[in-house]
């Protein structure tokens, strides 16, 4: 087979053209790219389902802590106030809340026939339903009660007149709770105040009314309904002395004697509800009152005067029960 040569092309000068060999093309392999993980179908459904559920807790929580919120406000504007007298204003009787600190309580509706007929002493009828209030969750019952009856008779001359406003014997399980009755004067001439005292199974109630008579008669009705029971107890007993000439007898002392800042004639006296016995023998219990420019009575003392012969030689604590002699 002939061989044939490649005659080298000139170029216009005469020179000839070299030839480049022809160079072999080699592709570079390209690196494998890596493949993206692909997320099963089933676990982005569960990451969806959780990006809502985180949604619709965190919606909730802050809903309901603005209902809460709002709930609150309404309760603290609507939650009702302790009353901080009984009565009106004008009596100056500061309520349990007012003498002894904030209790838990609630407001009871006007008291039934029932209850007013028990806390009547049978003289005189109320002049209205009253008003009364529950007080729960207090840490001794009886301390409230007694700390209260003891403001009730130092600081506002009330006495206790519980054994006169039972008519009935109380039944073995109310003897068990205490109960007292207390009754002293009005800013109103016409009338006294009436404070029921109650122990109750959950706390104890306050009961507050007015009796439709003067405070002056008041407690010489009740002395009187005493003294018939006193007299009927002993039958034998021979009294010269009354109610009056106890009051004239007290009266009469000297201020020396009594210990008055002021002379005697210038107090009123009444004989109060009640007898205190020393050495086996009866007093009557007078009460010394200064009335006021506006009419009202301030207690100052007690006296005794004896049952039967109307001697003065006792001062009186109607409280601790104690009697000093006069001088």
């Amino acid at each position: 087979m002939p061989n044939f040569l490649k005659t080298p092309q000139k170029k216009a000068d005469g020179t000839s053209k070299k030839v480049k060999p022809a160079k072999s093309r080699v592709k570079k392999a390209k690196p494998p790219k890596a493949k993206e993980k692909k997320t099963p179908k089933n676990k982005k459904a569960f990451i969806f389902l959780t990006a809502i559920l985180v949604v619709a807790v965190t919606g909730s929580a802050a809903a309901i802590t603005l209902l809460t919120l709002a709930k609150t406000g309404t309760s603290d504007e609507n939650e009702p106030e302790a009353p901080a007298y009984y009565f009106s204003k004008k009596e100056e009787l500061s309520s349990v809340t007012k003498v002894l600190g904030p209790r838990d309580f609630e407001k009871l509706d006007s008291l039934s026939s029932e209850q007013e007929e028990s806390q009547t002493s049978g003289e005189a009828e109320p002049t209205n339903t009253g008003e009364s209030y529950k007080y729960f969750h207090a840490a001794d019952v009886s301390a409230d009660l007694n700390s209260y009856k003891t403001y009730l008779e130092e600081e506002k001359n009330f006495i206790d007149v519980t054994k006169n406003s039972q008519e009935e014997k109380p039944s073995s399980h109310e003897e068990k709770l205490e109960i007292y009755q207390l009754a002293g004067p009005s800013a109103d001439s016409g009338s006294y105040l009436c404070i029921t005292l109650k122990e109750e199974e959950d706390g104890y109630t306050v009961t507050a009314y007015k009796g439709d008579q003067p405070w002056n008669m008041y407690i010489k009705e009740i002395w009187n309904q005493q003294k018939k029971e006193l007299a009927e107890a002993d039958e034998s007993s021979q009294t010269s002395n009354t109610i009056e000439e106890a009051e004239k007898s007290v009266s009469s002392q000297e201020q020396q004697k009594l210990g008055l800042p002021e002379p005697t004639n210038s107090y009123q006296y009444i004989a109060s509800p009640g007898i205190a016995k020393i050495d086996g023998i009866n007093y009557y219990t007078v009460r010394t009152y200064k009335r006021q420019a506006d009419s009202t009575l301030i207690y100052i003392a007690t006296y005794l005067s004896d049952y039967s012969t109307g001697d003065v030689a006792f001062q009186y604590d109607e409280v601790t029960g104690e009697a000093t002699p006069l001088p």
